[in-house]
């Protein structure tokens, strides 16, 4: 079986690679940046998705049986200066990934993850997929209508897709621009100084945290066994705060004197209280579950910032 990444060079794409060579799955990773084809670096395959020309001889030549499409700006605040390269990569680069395969008329299995910040301003705290979508963030509009264009293309074309909607997700790899990643940094580099001082957005909200290894085995299992034309949570049902996190790391530091400061510039407007992912039909669909601890997963995330503070 052959796989094709989308986005492979970004923290989930590294940790999905990883996952589908475990399974002895053949995988070619394309990025702007770089290309790997089974774990191996290679120029010859280095691909932007609103490169629609370079992405068909890409799919044509390779011809895989899964593709897992990843690629697109992750950082949530870029998008709001970004707005139209937002929606080019994301929305115009899905539409670009689902021509090329239909006028390939390739058979493979498309899981798109979209992201579950479609929900975006709907006010439950318990979201499940029958929930609405209120997108409110160019990041999050155009996922949602790279949702609509999948849909479409499976209701018009019968193309074998399906749409994960991954809650929050960090672990180590992750960039320091990531909240639990981030607070992993600053308290790595505290036990090489002076000051405890912690700068923080709003810690108090809560939300619905999974390790990045439970989600691409969640990816994994989808590619098995998900049905076509469906949409999946990928979360792990229960809340902690962003407080809780940082005790936790404060703990794997074995730190306990340290303050806690709030950055204006950190907090979002009109940020949600509590936002919590529904994952009874990924359960029931699936053999997958969560393994891996809060606890577990914060410090392995600390011990990586410990090891690897010049990376970021």
């Amino acid at each position: 079986m052959k796989a094709l990444i989308t986005g492979a060079s970004g923290f989930v794409g590294k940790t999905m690679t990883k996952k589908l060579l475990s399974h002895g799955v053949e995988v070619l990773g394309i990025s702007r940046s770089v290309s790997e084809l089974n774990g191996e670096a290679t120029e010859k395959y280095q691909c932007d998705v609103q490169q629609k020309t370079k992405l068909k001889e890409i799919l044509h030549f390779y011809r895989p049986d899964y593709i897992v499409h990843l690629a697109g700006p992750a950082f949530i605040p870029d998008s709001i200066n970004k707005p139209e390269t937002t929606y080019n990569v994301i929305f115009q680069g899905t539409l670009n990934l689902l021509e090329s395969i239909r006028e390939l008329e390739l058979s493979a299995k498309l899981l798109y993850i979209s992201s579950a910040d479609v929900y975006g301003a709907n006010s439950k705290s318990f979201l499940s997929e029958q929930d609405s979508i209120e997108p409110n963030n160019p990041y999050s509009s155009a996922k949602a209508c790279a949702e609509l264009a999948c849909k479409q293309y499976f209701h018009s074309y019968g193309m074998d897709i399906m749409i994960a909607r991954p809650f929050n997700h960090t672990g180590p790899g992750q960039s320091s621009d990531f909240v639990c990643s981030n607070f992993a940094l600053q308290i790595a580099s505290m036990r090489n100084g002076t000051s405890c001082r912690l700068m923080t957005g709003n810690i108090d909200v809560e939300r619905d945290f999974l390790d990045v290894r439970d989600v691409v085995e969640a990816y994994f299992e989808l590619l098995k066994s998900g049905k076509s034309g469906e949409i999946y949570n990928i979360c792990s049902n229960q809340a902690i705060s962003i407080r809780s996190i940082i005790e936790m790391l404060f703990r794997v530091a074995d730190i306990e004197d340290y303050t806690i400061e709030v950055n204006n510039d950190r907090v979002r407007k009109n940020e949600i209280s509590l936002r919590v992912g529904d994952n009874s039909k990924i359960m029931n669909t699936t053999n997958w579950s969560p393994q891996y601890t809060m606890n577990q997963t914060v410090t392995d995330l600390f011990k990586y910032w410990k090891e690897n503070m010049h990376v970021g």
